[in-house]
């Protein structure tokens, strides 16, 4: 009794082994089935203004070099823009480096000694320096005209490479598919379901507004359109900076001294003239003459002092005062560039997301199996 149970059992164990194992098999069969009819099924691929006739076999193949050939240019693409950048920084502050020698010739000239003479005398020294450091540096320079016209050139920069990038993909994938189509009729072909990959490409390589909108508002300026970002930048930051220079305010300190002195000096010269005054001529017209000859005499005096401390003053401070603008000016570019480095990153960051996503899309639709969807959605 106990050897026929035991047999049952063994012959029960069996049938469920044979059941599952012949589970397997037709479900194995049934996926491979499955696979083979859809590779055997055939595809329209719109690329490069050209239709492709695939099977699903050669369609696998396709959308992997499409993805790798898209990263690989996106890739390319944030180098060129990063070296596009770079230079064009190094560009545009060569143009304000190369205009502080004509600042400080202005500087240390008599027009401009006097000039901030009479806007010390007046207690507004430092707006007006940095109205004149400005003017040289930025206005003159082209440098203000190059960086208001940053957002503008980014703009056309980037439009050029995703043109060149949907080129070049368009003729790499058509170079290597166009031999490996099958040999269908024109009739067959117009009833193929369309992947449209040139539409995909040109809506995920554009440059959307929310790009350019990113970029504005990492240089803390208006987003107002046509505002210069990066020129109003530069006037925010760039000019206290440089007037914070230690050379900048030492030669500030001294001429608030020459100020506080030269007072007293005017009065020694009035006194002067009004003695000349009434010695050589007590009442009449010619005590304004000789008090008027006495007090020019005396400011004369004054102009040869001033011009010799104006030259000492350039002599002594003149050559630290160029070195520390123009380091400033280098500190302030390599910065600007690190800040440009980020957003641009964080712009190529999200042109990859939608790069994914556009060409993801003409997958997307009921009736492609799902092995051919891109990036496994």
């Amino acid at each position: 009794m106990k050897v026929m149970v035991a047999q049952r059992a063994r012959l029960f164990l069996f049938v469920v082994l044979a059941v599952l194992a012949l589970f397997v098999l037709m479900t194995a069969g049934l996926r491979l089935l499955t696979e083979r009819m859809a590779d055997n099924r055939l595809f329209a691929v719109l690329i490069n203004d050209q239709q492709l006739t695939l099977d699903g076999a050669t369609l696998r193949e396709f959308n992997a070099d499409l993805l790798r050939l898209t990263e690989q240019q996106r890739s390319q693409a944030e180098l060129q823009m990063r070296q596009w950048t770079d230079g064009w920084l190094d560009r545009s502050f060569t143009l304000a480096t190369d205009a502080v020698p004509q600042y400080l010739d202005w500087y240390y000239s008599m027009p401009g000694s006097y000039s901030r003479l009479y806007h010390a005398i007046g207690g507004n020294l430092d707006s007006f320096v940095a109205e004149r450091m400005g003017y040289f540096l930025f206005d003159t320079s082209g440098f203000q005209q190059q960086l208001a016209t940053f957002d503008a050139q980014m703009l056309d920069r980037w439009q050029a490479l995703a043109k060149t990038q949907q080129r070049v993909i368009g003729k790499q994938l058509t170079g290597l598919y166009e031999d490996r189509q099958t040999g269908e009729s024109v009739a067959v072909a117009s009833t193929l379901p369309v992947l449209n990959i040139d539409q995909a490409l040109a809506s995920g390589l554009r440059v959307s507004a929310e790009d350019m909108q990113r970029w504005r508002i990492g240089s803390q300026a208006s987003v107002v359109a046509g505002a210069g970002t990066l020129a109003l930048l530069a006037r925010r930051t760039l000019l206290p900076r440089l007037m914070s220079l230690g050379a900048v305010q030492g030669a500030r300190r001294a001429l608030a001294g020459f100020v506080a002195r030269l007072a007293p000096r005017l009065a020694v010269a009035i006194t002067a003239g009004g003695t000349a005054a009434t010695v050589t001529a007590p009442s009449g017209p010619g005590a304004l003459v000789a008090g008027s000859v006495a007090f020019l005499t005396a400011a004369g005096t004054l102009v040869v002092t001033d011009f010799t401390l104006l030259k000492a003053e350039e002599a002594l401070l003149r050559e630290r005062k160029e070195n520390e603008i123009r380091a400033e000016l280098l500190i302030s570019r390599e910065a600007l560039r690190v800040r440009l480095h980020q957003e641009l990153e964080a712009t190529t960051m999200q042109a990859a997301q939608e790069i994914n996503r556009a060409v993801a899309m003409p997958y997307e639709r009921p009736e492609m199996d799902r092995r051919f969807h891109i990036l496994g959605q």
